[in-house]
């Protein structure tokens, strides 16, 4: 009998799309993430014996994860949407489609809110997919790319925002106490005052006037908040503003805070997303680089390991290696880049047409040129040649 683990959808904590929609910051960092890794090279290599590799470019899951995932999706938008799966409920899954040789020919995507996950009596899980158009489709472990980030049992992942799901709920009772300032037009709370006294049968005058004041403001809430009306005071009355309290004065501060916690959840640099103090372009540089460390490299690493697992046979992972590249996020600036490039050239560490080739252009010089190479320096393992006599 099949043990059922949540067709709630395996969506995590709450519900994360209300997050996403009150917390602009969440909706960022999910969006920087999610596109930042889309956009990567996802690189399919294949190891050598002695310890080196190169790129597999024949092999099928290369077009799969960097053209095509299927004859209907482009393979930056599943990836895109696995990750975004992945961060906003803590699971993703694709359908493998297999040739008849058994690798990987296509991959279908499939929207996590429709995604139920049973465990067997053996242990293996099997997926219920509810597809719109073709019903129920029960599907095996080995037919589908399950990515999952941080999981509680081992089977299901977990989202950063169930993690920290109480940084999140402060955050987010904080933006709706933000959005009733808004809908009230951030009008002041105001007192009135008079010398005269309300209620005594005697003072018509004064109970007409008090009235007729609380019928005004009870038509001034319900209406429009683009609407300036005046009010008419009388017998005395007098209007005095309400100062604000202490705490009240700090919301805008402990708010920024919550929202700074968001952003620490899912690792990203704070003046990424727009917070913090304005920063020099010294420490932006460096801020670019901490993301890469501290946010992409671990990200990318997490959906590197699940998807050499769910898409290479046992004996394929022995022979290779699905990574993504990340250098293209480090590059420097191109007098940096020359620079690094000379000293690997001179040290036999790249050769000419290796440096051609990373920095996008043609493999052989155009035209026929020929690229200049010092008289001191020879082929590797060769000494340099002696310069023709004069």
């Amino acid at each position: 009998m099949a043990q059922f683990l949540g067709f709630g959808r395996a969506s995590g904590w709450g519900a994360p799309e209300q997050a996403l929609s009150q917390l602009g910051v969440a909706a960022r960092c999910t969006s920087l993430i999610a596109e930042s890794l889309a956009a990567l090279p996802l690189t399919v290599f294949e190891l050598h014996e002695d310890g080196g590799r190169e790129e597999a470019r024949s092999h099928p899951l290369t077009a799969v994860l960097n053209d095509a995932a299927n004859d209907r999706m482009p393979a930056f938008h599943l990836r895109e949407a696995l990750a975004r799966d992945v961060l906003m409920g803590g699971n993703g899954y694709a359908h493998t489609i297999r040739d008849g040789r058994g690798r990987v020919a296509a991959l279908d995507y499939m929207p996590a809110r429709m995604v139920g996950v049973e465990q067997l009596s053996s242990g293996r899980l099997r997926y219920r997919w509810t597809h719109p158009t073709r019903g129920t489709l029960i599907l095996l472990e080995e037919e589908v790319a399950h990515l999952r980030y941080a999981s509680a049992d081992g089977i299901l992942g977990r989202s950063p925002l169930a993690w920290a799901h109480g940084a999140v709920g402060l955050a987010m009772a904080q933006s709706e106490l933000a959005q009733i300032q808004v809908d009230r037009g951030f009008v002041p709370d105001v007192s009135f005052e008079t010398d005269l006294s309300f209620g005594r049968e005697d003072d018509a005058t004064s109970n007409a006037a008090f009235n007729r004041l609380k019928r005004q403001l009870t038509e001034r809430l319900r209406g429009a908040r683009s609407e300036i009306l005046p009010l008419m005071l009388e017998s005395g009355l007098k209007a005095k503003p309400l100062a604000v309290s202490g705490r009240e004065a700090q919301f805008h501060e402990s708010r920024m805070a919550g929202l700074e916690d968001v952003a620490r959840i899912y690792g990203v640099p704070l003046s990424v997303v727009g917070l913090g103090n304005p920063s020099s372009y010294g420490s932006l540089k460096e801020e670019g680089a901490a993301l890469v460390r501290n946010c992409l490299a671990p990200w990318a690493a997490r959906i590197e390991a699940q998807l050499n697992l769910s898409l290479l046979s046992t004996e394929g992972r022995r022979r290779y290696r699905i990574e993504h590249d990340l250098s293209g996020l480090l590059r420097g600036s191109l007098q940096e880049r020359v620079t690094a490039w000379q000293v690997g050239i001179t040290n036999s560490m790249f050769t000419p047409q290796e440096v051609r080739r990373w920095e996008g252009l043609s493999s052989e010089p155009p035209n026929g040129e020929v690229l200049i190479q010092p008289m001191n320096m020879g082929e590797h393992g060769r000494p340099p040649q002696e310069p023709p006599p004069a």
